[in-house]
């Protein structure tokens, strides 16, 4: 995990594990019985931030990148202000492509990133305050910037 981002350690960091069916949502249908998590959170605004995550299996099959991605874009759709779901690939490096996810949610830009790195999934979160971060583009450029310093 990076242990900075623009300069600053993080706001929050965190691991644990998912077991229950509800916790597991769309994943529970791969058979993945357990799902283990470290990540670290950076606050970029009021109502602006970021999360770096790496995700595993102790039970059941290897978790498939494609599967975290199904994970969040279900979750996504189930969103209260949630209108607009894009998937997209991502380029994460020269070697690796990802998926990439987009949402408009309420007043917020959110862009979920996630590829296999080293067996196991990681994940780049970004959620920008509309009002804050102003344009997509801004948002964009963030999102680049998780992505590379979690990729090194």
């Amino acid at each position: 995990m990076p242990k900075v981002y623009a300069g600053a350690a993080p706001t929050e960091v965190d691991s644990g594990r998912a077991c229950t069916t509800k916790g597991l949502g769309t994943l529970a249908t791969h058979g993945i019985k357990e799902l283990r998590f470290a990540g670290s959170t950076w606050t970029t605004g009021t109502d602006s931030g970021l999360s770096l995550a790496l995700f595993t299996t102790a039970d059941g099959p290897v978790l498939d990148p494609n599967w975290m991605s199904e994970f969040y874009e279900a979750g996504a759709r189930q969103g209260k202000n949630v209108t607009s779901v894009d998937s997209s690939s991502y380029p994460v490096s020269a070697a690796i492509t990802g998926r990439r996810l987009d949402v408009l949610n309420g007043e917020s830009y959110q862009s979920v990133v996630v590829w296999e790195q080293n067996g196991q999934v990681a994940v780049a979160v970004v959620a920008d305050f509309i009002r804050e971060i102003q344009t997509k583009e801004a948002h964009d450029k963030i999102v680049r910037a998780a992505v590379d310093a979690f990729v090194g």
